[in-house]
């Protein structure tokens, strides 16, 4: 018999881990760095019967992975049965539903994650809002990459990092199991050049008009297909990429608040500190303290 155990394998047998009911593990974003996708939280559940999911909506991508038992999935007023073998895809600001099967309720591992390229790497992956299920064989393949994340202590930038190359892993695996990837729709590949170009270009006064003449497309389009794609106003993607970089500014440099204002597109550094503490609840000065303090 061929013995083959990895480094992950030989951690939990060391740990002396045993997989309760749930098992849940949070990770801390680091702020300071400017990583694309975060990963936010991860762990498996054995559901019990006929168990709905305690969330309608959430803010951020959840990719699930089925290992045992059935249910459905609803969103978008569509129902997916689903079992062993099958993932699906929670997706950010909309209504959504998944219920364990009465008979066979589903046991499942599952990964959180967000950030700026989180919609692209789900295209590459061959999910689509309006399809967020694929099948997936062997499901091990995928879980094998969750299960020793559950049990990191996510209080460091490593096990975060650890987290993220384990979730790249996954994202290597569906590419590939998925090499005949459909291309993207006329509407998915309109909104992934505004997202390309949104970018590029967040450190000028671009606006919905400017994206919209630049792709070529009608602006009350642009602005409904891109809220369609991507679940959320084009506005507030570009509010949304303004403060993060704001935020590794603020934690990683000496820049003035004047120059950060205009590196990130503010058109004012007024309007950037009402717009920064409305957003996170403190001023820049205040955040830029905090973070100076947590380093020290």
């Amino acid at each position: 018999m061929k013995l083959c155990c990895s480094y992950f394998h030989i951690l939990l047998l060391l740990k002396g881990t045993i997989m309760r009911q749930k098992n849940i593990c949070y990770f801390r974003q680091n702020e300071s760095t400017n990583e694309t996708v975060h990963i936010l939280d991860c762990g498996y559940h054995e559901t019990t019967q006929g168990q709905p999911s305690a969330q309608t909506v959430i803010d951020h991508y959840v990719l699930h992975c089925i290992v045992k038992g059935k249910g459905t999935y609803q969103v978008h007023n569509q129902t997916w049965h689903l079992s062993a073998g099958d993932c699906f895809l929670l997706i950010p600001n909309v209504p959504i539903r998944y219920q364990s099967d009465a008979c066979e309720p589903w046991v499942y591992y599952w990964i959180g994650f967000d950030g700026i390229d989180a919609l692209q790497i789900i295209h590459l992956c061959n999910i689509r809002r309006h399809a967020p299920v694929l099948h997936y064989n062997p499901i091990e393949e995928l879980t094998s990459m969750i299960q020793p994340l559950i049990f990191l202590n996510s209080a460091s930038t490593s096990d975060c990092y650890t987290a993220l190359s384990q979730f790249y892993g996954i994202c290597a695996k569906l590419i590939q199991h998925n090499q005949n990837i459909k291309p993207l729709s006329r509407k998915e590949y309109y909104v992934a050049q505004a997202i390309s170009l949104i970018q590029d270009s967040y450190y000028t006064d671009i606006t919905v008009q400017s994206v919209s003449d630049t792709i070529g497309l009608d602006r009350t389009y642009l602005y409904r297909i891109f809220k369609e794609i991507s679940g959320i106003p084009i506005q507030q993607y570009i509010a949304n990429l303004r403060l993060k970089r704001a935020c590794s500014f603020l934690a990683d440099t000496t820049l003035s608040f004047s120059e950060i204002a205009y590196y990130c597109g503010y058109t004012s550094e007024q309007y950037f500190s009402m717009a920064f503490k409305k957003s996170t609840g403190f001023s820049p000065s205040a955040y830029r303290k905090k973070h100076l303090a947590t380093k020290e």
